[in-house]
């Protein structure tokens, strides 16, 4: 009896493009994203929706076994959030003095949350969280010496199930046939996508020494 052969596996060499979006309204059945943004910057992300295991004993063994949908989890390392980020992300909005002050109560926003990661073969999987709050990122620093380092943003963040659909991850595979991306946007993002706006990861855009997006 022949045995069925899974495909070669294939790990993965890159991250890139991330993105996020502001679910405006989850009230009254509809759910809605606006301000939909992808930056570059992202250095490493770490995705955790699994949940827990649970046991039940009886007979002195387990006898049943089922895992829970857990608290999901997201951890993002950046060279730099830019400024369009950190206001969609953390509220965090200046005036026109270029002052912005935490108030008490302050809250977060909940948005959605993308990232591609590519193969070395070109192929590549999208991941995508349909509601997530961040915490602050700390702000920290280190006097510069001979050899100095850049510095790093990290931040931390809660994926929660949407309310309309009860969903939270979603996820595409660009090697299965048929695959499209569209199809992935329009259930990650209700319509909202059409095409990300772009903003380089030192916040400059539209100035003369951006980096250009990398190829795809």
């Amino acid at each position: 009896m022949a045995i069925k052969k899974a495909s070669l596996p294939k790990s993965y060499i890159n991250i890139k493009d991330l993105g996020f979006a502001l679910l405006e309204t989850e009230e009254n059945g509809e759910t809605k994203y606006t301000n939909v943004i992808q930056t570059r910057g992202l250095q490493e992300i770490s995705v955790e929706t699994g949940g827990e295991l649970q046991n039940a004993y009886a007979d002195g063994t387990i006898i049943e076994s089922g895992n829970t949908d857990g608290e999901g989890s997201i951890s993002l390392t950046m060279h730099a959030f830019p400024k369009e980020i950190r206001e969609l992300l953390f509220n965090e909005v200046y005036d026109k003095n270029g002052v912005f002050k935490e108030v008490k109560g302050k809250q977060n926003n909940s948005v959605a949350v993308w990232f591609k990661r590519e193969r070395r073969d070109g192929h590549y999987t999208l991941v995508g969280l349909t509601k997530v709050m961040f915490s602050d990122p700390a702000i920290e620093g280190s006097t510069a010496e001979d050899e100095w380092e850049f510095s790093q943003e990290e931040v931390e963040g809660t994926a929660m199930h949407r309310l309309n659909d009860e969903v939270r991850k979603i996820m595409f595979q660009s090697d299965i046939k048929g695959a499209s991306e569209d199809k992935f946007f329009d259930d990650l993002l209700k319509g909202a996508y059409n095409e990300a706006e772009e903003v380089p990861s030192n916040g400059n855009e539209g100035s003369d020494n951006s980096d250009e997006p990398a190829e795809a």
